[in-house]
């Protein structure tokens, strides 16, 4: 009995998402009630706030739902290695520019004035978790530099590129974008020339 009122919650939380998805695509958040999320999903008021406190508290864990799924995504590469070499890595085994292109629509949205989240934030702090908590750089004996801020830099550049790219309507191939992220893992400068 329980089982079948855990699928029942998860298929009305999973409609009630749904609905939200799609008043959310035609109208800001600010805008979308919890009545027409109800009624878009096939249910009443009352089941909305069986699965949730606020239409924020919706809003979160369906964001939560997307930054879950990108950290799938990047893990894909190295499920099976205890050791990664950029140098030797396959470009085609990342997937995560596939999944952000599979899903243009909803990050472009996810990144509009649309939702009253910063969603640009989100996305690098949880790539920054996820490089804190399963990364353990192989730095040069010797190197002064403090772990944390190269696991925060790298996961705000990463953030960055894949923002700019689906800013620029995913200009370039997922292929074309999983090579450029190999290359800047292991690209370094010794300094810079100013221009004229």
């Amino acid at each position: 009995m329980e089982e079948y009122f855990d699928k029942r919650v998860q298929r009305s939380k999973t409609a009630m998402k749904e609905a939200f998805l799609t008043l959310l695509f035609k109208k800001p958040f600010s805008q979308i009630t919890v009545s027409e999320i109800a009624k878009k999903a096939n249910y009443n008021r009352g089941t909305f706030y069986a699965n949730f406190e606020t239409k924020d508290n919706l809003l979160d864990e369906f964001i939560k739902d997307v930054l879950k799924e990108m950290v799938h995504q990047i893990r894909v590469p190295y499920e099976s290695k205890n050791k990664v070499d950029f140098h030797e890595m396959n470009s085609e085994s990342i997937t995560l520019f596939h999944y952000f292109k599979d899903n243009a629509k909803l990050f472009r949205l996810l990144l509009s004035n649309h939702i009253r989240v910063d969603f640009r934030f989100q996305m690098a702090k949880a790539i920054e978790e996820l490089f804190i908590a399963e990364y353990d750089y192989d730095l040069a004996e010797g190197a002064i530099l403090d772990p944390k801020w190269l696991y925060i830099y790298r996961a705000h550049g990463v953030a960055g590129l894949i923002i700019r790219w689906i800013e620029e309507d995913f200009h370039e191939e997922p292929e074309y974008m999983s090579k450029q992220i190999i290359e800047l893992m292991v690209t370094t400068t010794n300094g810079f020339y100013v221009k004229d």
